[in-house]
């Protein structure tokens, strides 16, 4: 079956429930779905993974094995 089938097969199931439970649930789904995992973390987490993506926009940035060198106790 192709996506928009299945699709409208969903909507008529959900038109047809009197199941608030159901409808609850689905539209619980739906918002988890639209969440975003960047905007739960804290302003210093954004900071650090915005500043870490304008580094590597600018070229600076070097290999996993210069990491491990660099970092290695």
């Amino acid at each position: 079956m192709d996506l928009q089938s299945e699709k409208l097969n969903v909507l008529q199931q959900i038109i047809n429930s009197n199941d608030e439970s159901l409808i609850r649930d689905i539209k619980s789904l739906i918002t988890a779905r639209d969440l975003d995992w960047f905007d739960e973390l804290n302003s210093n987490q954004q900071s650090d993974i915005i500043e870490g993506i304008n580094q590597l926009d600018r070229g600076e940035s070097f290999s996993h094995e210069e990491a491990k060198k660099r970092f290695s106790v």
